[in-house]
């Protein structure tokens, strides 16, 4: 068993404040926190003790979008719009990177996340196989989340990932999703959606980042990104969009009806001069929030202190 002592101890329920306290850890579950109890404590075999010295013990952050092995872009491109950042500077380096690759830059990226209290994170990038045998070799936990779009993985990768991976224990698993609509041909789309009907399962995207990217759907389609998906049938089952910087009163009207999370992801935002997402017309209607800090190449930081 593994004590730590001397610790203010902040356990994120309701109506309790950080407290003075200590926690006993066996077989990789918490068995106690509370107040210091020194006379049990003295009765029991410790493998190890650490004082904490009176630094604060809280649960750990989950980032909920991140594409992790882009580490290898960090400060790559900046001062660049989105869709050039994307199809110039990105894209192309995407492309000569192995699973292995993905493997090493994907651990990378775990031990940063552990220097500011990221416990587990979704993360959306190009080999599952890779991506999860890097979280599990490392403890970490993590969702990976598909990235099908029209010139990496298949609707076919996609579901078979999807059997292969998606549980409800273990620390990795598995969720339906694609790139974003301004990379993924209405065919695909429409094959993602067929599969979140028959898992009845949520998918995860890229939603309305930028002002070029919702103009240009509105010019394609005659609807905004997310009217579009809608219309597809890709919500039926709720999910996730990551950004939703560009959204209308329509949009957010879907993202409400449909029980969708909202993932904000502020510092990449900034960087890449997409705009600020409006955050508080979401909390006004009750629409569910969560932080991710994005890839570390629009971001050069996963640091969840920082995002918030």
């Amino acid at each position: 068993m593994i004590r730590i002592y001397h610790a203010r101890i902040l356990t994120m329920q309701e109506d309790q404040e950080i407290f003075d306290g200590e926690i006993w850890i066996s077989d990789h579950k918490i068995q106690y926190v509370g107040p210091e109890n020194k006379k049990e404590a003295a009765k029991i075999t410790w493998e190890r003790q650490i004082d904490a010295k009176g630094n604060l013990i809280m649960p750990g952050f989950k980032n909920a979008h991140t594409h992790s092995a882009m580490t290898f872009l960090r400060s790559h491109a900046d001062d660049m719009p989105l869709l050039s950042w994307l199809n110039d500077q990105v894209f192309p380096y995407e492309a000569k990177l192995t699973p292995d690759d993905i493997y090493h830059l994907s651990k990378l990226a775990i031990m940063e996340y552990l220097t500011s209290g990221i416990t587990a994170n979704a993360d959306m990038y190009l080999t599952p196989d890779t991506m999860i045998q890097a979280s599990e070799d490392c403890g970490f936990r993590t969702i990976v989340i598909g990235a099908v779009n029209d010139f990496t993985q298949s609707v076919k990768e996609v579901e078979n990932w999807y059997e292969k991976y998606h549980k409800e224990d273990g620390l990795t698993s598995y969720e339906l999703g694609f790139h974003a609509e301004y990379t993924t041909k209405r065919e695909i789309l429409e094959g993602i959606s067929e599969l979140s009907k028959k898992y009845h399962a949520p998918i995860y995207t890229h939603n309305s980042e930028s002002a070029s990217e919702v103009v240009q759907c509105v010019e394609r389609t005659g609807m905004t990104p997310t009217v579009y998906m809608e219309q597809l049938g890709l919500f039926e089952y709720g999910g996730g969009l990551y950004h939703c910087v560009h959204m209308s009163e329509e949009d957010l009207d879907v993202v409400k009806r449909h029980q969708i999370s909202v993932i904000t992801n502020p510092a990449s935002n900034l960087k890449l001069a997409s705009g600020i997402a409006p955050i508080e017309e979401m909390l006004k209607r009750n629409i569910d929030l969560a932080i991710g800090t994005d890839g570390p190449a629009s971001n050069n930081c996963l640091d969840m202190f920082r995002e918030m």
